[in-house]
């Protein structure tokens, strides 16, 4: 079994500070840009200054975090996106290529955060994961019944915090890695089972065995709502767009 995630009571508390304050976000931007670009914010450009101040000891409040952002040349506001947190274990948070199309089909903002330091600590990645969805919910109408994360390889725990703490994220992507948070308790397990969790794996994965094992350890622990997408080839670091594809229909269809 492997560990439980980290933090998980303190990102609770203060990110109840955050839900309180998420109505006095400031609008990020005056018109929406669509495309890829990047953007860049401190804490207390996306929060009032309490709760900016509140979670200093993680991100000071003049520290610029930044975020590689892509919004669907189809953007219309009429139709809301929805939004695809991406966790990069490597702290690019750029997109392939390849799941441009994807996206645009899915109608999803992508926002990646890019690392502004070495080896930042898994609740400074939480944090920014969470700045990133904020920072999009303030510069564009989204849908908030598909607010989505994704990671790959060891930004699995990240995601999982961000899922166990933040309770307006709806599904999440594990690829090639994943997260068992061994014992929970009852309101946290609650709050997975309404989620969406997708594990995707391939036959020449070395994480494979684990994934399976993680994704079976959910099913056992109740949590119904649970897909493995297995490749039969060699699973890259991106999965290719029709699997990613498969997974975000997956999540979709709650």
């Amino acid at each position: 079994m492997k560990q439980s995630p980290l933090n998980v009571r303190c990102l609770s508390v203060a990110l109840a500070l955050v839900c309180l304050a998420a109505s006095n976000s400031v609008a990020l931007a005056q018109e929406h840009l669509t495309g890829m670009f990047r953007l860049s914010h401190t804490s207390s450009e996306v929060l009032d200054p309490a709760t900016a101040q509140a979670i200093s000891k993680v991100i000071p409040v003049d520290e610029k975090l930044q975020w590689q952002v892509y919004v669907p040349e189809t953007f219309n506001a009429d139709r809301p996106p929805g939004v695809f947190v991406f966790v990069d274990p490597d702290g690019w948070g750029g997109m392939p290529d390849k799941w441009r199309q994807v996206f645009d089909n899915s109608n999803l903002i992508w926002v990646g955060a890019s690392a502004t330091s070495r080896n930042p600590s898994v609740i400074k990645q939480v944090w920014q994961a969470i700045l990133g969805a904020q920072t999009i919910e303030g510069s564009y109408p989204v849908d908030l019944n598909r607010m989505y994360i994704g990671s790959t390889g060891g930004g699995a725990l990240v995601a999982l915090n961000v899922l166990l703490a933040a309770n307006n994220f709806t599904g999440a992507i594990y690829m090639s890695g994943s997260q068992y948070w061994g014992q929970l308790d009852p309101e946290k397990l609650v709050n997975l089972q309404r989620k969406r969790h997708v594990f995707i794996t391939g036959t020449n994965d070395k994480a494979k065995t684990a994934i399976r094992h993680d994704y079976e350890s959910y099913k056992k622990d109740g949590i119904e709502n649970t897909k493995l997408i297995f490749e039969t080839g060699r699973l890259p670091s991106m999965p290719d767009p029709e699997h990613m594809t498969e997974a975000l229909q997956y999540l979709d269809s709650r």
